[in-house]
């Protein structure tokens, strides 16, 4: 896993996500919230399409790759745009932008699902009760979270990062955290395995969480993860070796290249690049 940057512009974020599409998404999930108030035996049903157009962009700032485990999406399983707080909980989040990301098929719907452990503070929810006034809806719509481009007005994304931080996630989210502060490496070469683990005994919960819930240490990702780790460790043991010229140039290429973001499980690369 790598920290990823959300690109924040009219050209990267489709309209509906923004301004006053926003706001009128955010009108409908207070209605219907309401609704469901009045009645729970109709339960609001979510339009999923709204959240598919976020897929291009998201799949580009992942570099095609799971946000979660870091893998070919086109290799492990079809990428989703994933509700970082899982919509049936945090269902005011559902059409929140800076509440999605890419990840593959399998760390989200195989592994995480609604599942989302946190501390015991939780991310506070807009006040709605059965007797909620429209007049009061209407004041609350475009507020009940950031604008992914107008991040000083209103619900501020600081605001939003604020409440995040203090509820305590243990599941990180490489748009808000720096994975490489959380989780270290473990390479096996009997087993030809490589495996997540703590960076130290702080984030033991983070790393358990991400093992639980992201499915990081799924015994496909710790082969995979290895076929990189020794590619990238005979480079870095070579180069030293080897006089210069066009070798040593393509051999530090390769290095470079397996540290950049686009590269599968740069991440540990990164971790292993500090190590040799």
């Amino acid at each position: 896993m790598i920290a990823l940057v959300r690109q924040r512009s009219a050209q990267a974020i489709n309209a509906k996500y923004t301004g006053a599409q926003k706001k009128q998404s955010d009108r409908e999930l207070l209605f219907a919230r309401r609704d469901f108030l009045k009645d729970t035996s109709n339960p609001f049903v979510f339009n999923e399409p709204f959240w598919k157009n976020a897929k291009t962009q998201l799949k580009k700032e992942s570099n095609g790759k799971c946000a979660y485990c870091e893998a070919n999406t086109q290799v492990v399983a079809h990428g989703d745009v994933e509700h970082y707080r899982p919509k049936n909980t945090y269902w005011w989040l559902a059409y929140t932008y800076d509440n999605y990301l890419y990840a593959c098929q399998i760390c989200n719907q195989t592994y995480k699902s609604d599942n989302f452990p946190t501390g015991p503070k939780k991310f506070p929810k807009p006040t709605v009760a059965k007797t909620t006034t429209d007049e009061k809806i209407e004041k609350m719509a475009g507020n009940i979270s950031p604008d992914p481009i107008d991040i000083k007005q209103g619900y501020t994304l600081t605001r939003y990062l604020s409440a995040h931080k203090a509820e305590g996630a243990h599941l990180i989210n490489p748009y808000t955290e720096n994975p490489e502060t959380y989780f270290a490496y473990e390479a096996d070469d009997t087993t030809q395995e490589v495996k997540v683990v703590p960076a130290n005994s702080q984030f033991a919960l983070h790393a358990k969480a991400a093992e639980d819930f992201y499915g990081i240490n799924r015994i496909e990702l710790r082969n995979a993860r290895y076929q990189s780790f020794a590619k990238f460790r005979a480079f870095k043991m070579a180069l030293p070796l080897l006089p210069d010229g066009l070798v040593k140039t393509d051999v530090k290429k390769q290095i470079d290249d397996m540290l950049s973001d686009k590269y599968l499980f740069a991440g540990m690369n990164r971790f292993f690049n500090k190590k040799f």
